[in-house]
Parts: structure tokens; sequence; C-alpha cells
């Protein structure tokens, strides 16, 4: 899994390219090898020590990847797992999983944000694990249609000593048959499904990551968490996630997430609604961000170009 993790970046249209291309429709293409979008987000204040990543990496049991920005996260692909839904069987690339970020705030704190996808029998463990370590539950939900086994996403975000929120992570998995992190390793290939053509759609490139293609598109206006008071970079919860799962001869199942503020969130709705991919849920991930943000998540299944027109669509949507 590694939905909006840094652990693989993947290249997206730089903040002025994506208006532009929004505001041209489907006819415009980025260039081919078109730089990251900017990662914003302060790094420890002048005159402060720099976090200690060691201590961090020590209380979470595995390395973290370095960010674009001054972020790091890692995600834990849940392999342990066979999850089916509507047919389906799901690759743990299409949001099944952990993720965290750390986001220097002064000294050795962070903020942290982060999500785990649990079954119904470990989710009050999480629950449990997290908050006895000082982090906050910020969303409890579903992202998906049923699926076997039930399944739950829990959002936190902590506030504090990086380390200590590193610890409560490293608990709270603990708490779940999740297992450890894999090495780095060569991405299996994605067949049956043109990423050629899929990238020309969506106009940006996506990546391989999990047994899926995804993309992550930076929202159109700067996130900010007003209790750390930083912007967001756009991997912690401020982009719109795009996953495609290839079902052979360039089929795919799509989910993922608009991240939306409240006066894109219908429109964006009825783009989707009206090239027939079906809304699961709307919901919040965080608690402390300004503008409010709003995910919708959905679903379906189908040709693999026609699926992307129509995620295009509901981009164009977000001008």
């Amino acid at each position: 899994m590694n939905s909006r993790s840094q652990a693989s970046p993947l290249r997206v249209l730089g903040a002025a390219a994506l208006i532009a291309g929004l505001a041209a429709g489907c006819g415009t293409t980025p260039p081919a090898h078109s730089p990251p979008a900017p990662a914003p987000g302060p790094s420890a204040p002048p005159g402060s020590p720099t976090l200690d990543w060691a201590a961090v990496e020590r209380s979470l049991g595995t390395p973290l990847d370095t960010g674009e920005g001054a972020e790091r996260s890692t995600d834990f692909p849940r392999t342990d797992l066979h999850v089916n839904t509507r047919g389906v069987q799901l690759q743990p690339g299409m949001e099944i999983g952990a993720e965290v970020h750390f986001l220097p705030t002064g000294g050795n704190n962070a903020l942290l944000i982060g999500e785990m996808t649990v079954t119904d029998r470990e989710q009050p463990r999480v629950i449990d694990a997290l908050q006895r370590g000082g982090l906050e539950i910020t969303a409890v939900h579903k992202h998906m249609y049923a699926q076997t086994p039930d399944l739950w996403w829990v959002h936190f975000d902590g506030y504090n000593d990086a380390a200590a929120e590193a610890a409560a992570v490293h608990n709270a998995l603990a708490a779940t048959a999740m297992p450890p992190k894999p090495p780095p390793g060569a991405e299996e290939p994605l067949r049956g499904l043109d990423t050629a053509a899929l990238d020309h759609i969506i106009g940006a490139s996506g990546r391989a990551e999990d047994g899926a293609y995804q993309y992550h598109v930076p929202v159109t206006m700067p996130i900010t968490d007003t209790r750390a008071q930083v912007q967001l970079p756009y991997p912690m919860e401020a982009s719109t996630l795009l996953l495609f799962q290839p079902l052979g001869n360039n089929q795919a199942a799509i989910n993922g997430d608009f991240a939306l503020t409240a006066d894109q969130l219908n429109p964006v709705m009825s783009a989707l609604r009206e090239h027939g991919i079906h809304i699961v849920t709307v919901h919040n991930h965080m608690i402390h961000e300004q503008p409010r943000l709003f995910y919708v998540h959905y679903w379906a299944t189908g040709d693999a170009p026609t699926l992307a027109r129509a995620l295009r669509a509901a981009l164009d949507r977000t001008r």
C-alpha cells in the first residue's frame, strides 16, 4: 500500500500545470517527465535542534522514507489479508494497509498523520493502543463497499514528541496481524493495463505499487493544520487518490478518494455519477485542517480508459 505515502513518490503536475490542465480539460497532456509538485511544509524552525529521525525509526521499528519536502513516511501493506469486494480480489495497493507521515514542527516534535486498515476484531485494540500512546483518533469508517473480511479504516494524528508518536504506532501495529514492512524490492509489473493511455487521460504520471496503479493529485489550494500551524504537504491527506487495479484485457477496478472543499463536494459527486461511478462514502479524515476537507470514496469496474475519463471529468469540477 502506498496510498499517500512518500515511500515511492509519484510524479504529478506542478501547481501551475495542474490548474492549467484542469482548465483545458482532457485535451491537455503534461510533459512526459514533468517535475513533481512541490510539497510545502516547513522544516524545524531556525535555531531549534534537528529532529532525531534515528530515534523515531527505532521506536517505529522500520526505516522512514524521505519525502520531497521536510516530511518522512512509510507504509505497511496488508499482505496477510485476502480481501474480496463485489467479486474482486483486492491487492494491498488498493489502500489496504497502514501508512504514517511525520512533519517536523520544532525540536523533536512532529505532526503525525496516519491511517490503518484493520479487521473488525482488531479495531478496538488498535484504537486503544493509539490513544494510550497519546494520539488522537480523527476518523473510523469504511472506504469500500462491503468486503470480506470486514474491514475498517482508522485515521489518527499526533502533535508531540515524534519518537513517542512512533512508539504508539508500533504498539498499534502489534495489536494487528499486519506483517512487518517487507524489504525494498522490484515492483511486480502490472499486466493487462495500458498505463501510458491512463497517464495521458489523467494528465499525470502514475506509479505501480503493491498491485495497483496509483495517482496522487494535489488539492488546488493550501491546506493548513490549525493546531500545528503548518501547511500540509500533499501526501499528508492534501491530495486526491486515484487507484486502478488491473483485471485483464485493459479492464480495471477503481477506488480511492477525492479530497474536496465544501463547494467542490457536490459538483464532483455529480460528475462521478454522470459517468456511472458509484459513491461509496463521504466523510472527513482530519479534525484540525483549514479549509475543511471532505473525502469522497468511489468504486467502479470496467474499461480502464473509460473509467479514467470519468475520473478526469470529476477532477475538472474541482476548478
